[in-house]
Order: structure tokens, then C-alpha cells, then sequence
């Protein structure tokens, strides 16, 4: 986020304390940057600004028991109060979570870290922070891979949200054992183009045999967003 404008009167020495005051105020914008980055590693992210902007949304995490273990996750908007539960064919995110990140993992951690490095598009302008096609991957300070972002669910990720639809919050598995899933209200801050995270509202947690024997995670699941 650019450095505020400080409105200055005419005046000897005015405009020295402007530019001390906005290089303050840079220096302290890095510094927050950096601790964020620090957060995929050994720090919790630092609070969200007094001026990010929040709202809440869906999210839907699933994976195959078998086959293909890779983490699905479905960001969508929550929907109005006349409509609750939204369309789930409507995703402003689709995201492929590498195969080495799993159930127990999630539950473990509570906090995944997405870091999206400028450098792999250096000729292109930054664009939406969540249009970015791919991440680095960080759970419990470990790095497990990559994220690739898709357009729109497939046919057979399609039909495991339509049977998840009529629940709005909750973990477990879906009849038949095949399918692990978490699902429930985020709160989406979003604390600059570069920085946004996405917090899990219901106390609720990963399920599974992988999971504690069963019992789930504390469900205390946040998301974190950046681009550096």
C-alpha cells in the first residue's frame, strides 16, 4: 500500500518533515511485508491492518481417501441473506494443494501460507492477487510443494460439492468413505494487493482416520495469501 499523502502548510521545514514522515511510514509498510513472509516459517502473521477490508465467504476443502491425494480448495462468496447458500458452480478461487498436504497436516497446523513470487512473471503487470496461477506451499513452517490455480471445478469435483451444498458448516466423510472434506464460513481480510488471508469461523476440524485417530483437528484453519 502507497505511503499516506500528508497535507503540508507552506512554510520553512514543511515539506523536510513530509518526506521524514512518508519514508517513516514506507519503512514500516516493509517491515510488516517482511513479517508476513517470515509467517510461512516462524512467525504468525501480524494482525490485519485497522483499514483491511473483510467479508465472509465460503470455503470447501476435500480429498480423495485414494488415488489422487492432492487438496482441493474452493473459495466462494457467502451469498445474501435471502440466498445463503450460493451457487457452487460460482468460485472466485480453485485451487489444486500439492499431494504431500493432507488432512492431518491441515488439523496439525491451523495455518497454511500461499507465496506467490513476482519474479516468475516479470514483464506482466501484478494483476489480482488471487488470479495468480501458481504458489509456494507452506504448512507448519514446512515447505510441501506447489499450488496451481484452475478456472472452475470439474465435472467430478462438481458433483462432491453438490452433495457437500446442503451443509453449510462441518468435516467428516461423505457416504461410501471416499471423499475427506472440511466446509465452512471464512472470514476473508484483505490487508492490501499484495497481502489477504482467509480464517475459518466455525470451531469445527478436519476429519478422518489420519486425523487423531478420528477426532479431527481444533478446526482453527487460516489461509494466507502473499506476493513478494
Amino acid at each position: 500500500m502507497p505511503p499516506a499523502v500528508v497535507p503540508v502548510e507552506d512554510g520553512a521545514g514543511a515539506g523536510d518533515e513530509a518526506t521524514y514522515y512518508s519514508c517513516h511510514v514506507a519503512w514500516l509498510a516493509w517491515w510488516n511485508n517482511v513479517r508476513c513472509v517470515l509467517a510461512s516459517t516462524f512467525l504468525p502473521c501480524p494482525p490485519a491492518p485497522a483499514t483491511a477490508k473483510s467479508a465472509t465467504v465460503r470455503g470447501t476443502l476435500f480429498l480423495h481417501s485414494t488415488g489422487d491425494r492432492r487438496v482441493r480448495l474452493f473459495l466462494q462468496d457467502h451469498g445474501g441473506a435471502a440466498d445463503p447458500q450460493p451457487a457452487d458452480d460460482e468460485h472466485f478461487l480453485v485451487l489444486d494443494l500439492p499431494s504431500g498436504l493432507g488432512g492431518a497436516d491441515i488439523a496439525a497446523a491451523g495455518r497454511i501460507v500461499l507465496e506467490y513470487q513476482r519474479q516468475w512473471t516479470p514483464a506482466a503487470a501484478p494483476g489480482a492477487l488471487l488470479a495468480s496461477p501458481k504458489w509456494l506451499v507452506y504448512c507448519n513452517g514446512r515447505r510441501v510443494g506447489y499450488a496451481a490455480r484452475r478456472e472452475a471445478p470439474s465435472d467430478a469435483e462438481g458433483w462432491v460439492l453438490e452433495k457437500l451444498r446442503a451443509g453449510t458448516a462441518g468435516a467428516g466423510r461423505l457416504p461410501g468413505g471416499g471423499v475427506e472434506y472440511l466446509r465452512g464460513r471464512f472470514e476473508r481480510i484483505v490487508g492490501s494487493p499484495d497481502a489477504e488471508s482467509s480464517h475459518l469461523l466455525e470451531p469445527i476440524g478436519w476429519s478422518g482416520p489420519e486425523v487423531n485417530g478420528g477426532g479431527g483437528g481444533d478446526g482453527g484453519l487460516s489461509i494466507f495469501f502473499h506476493r513478494i
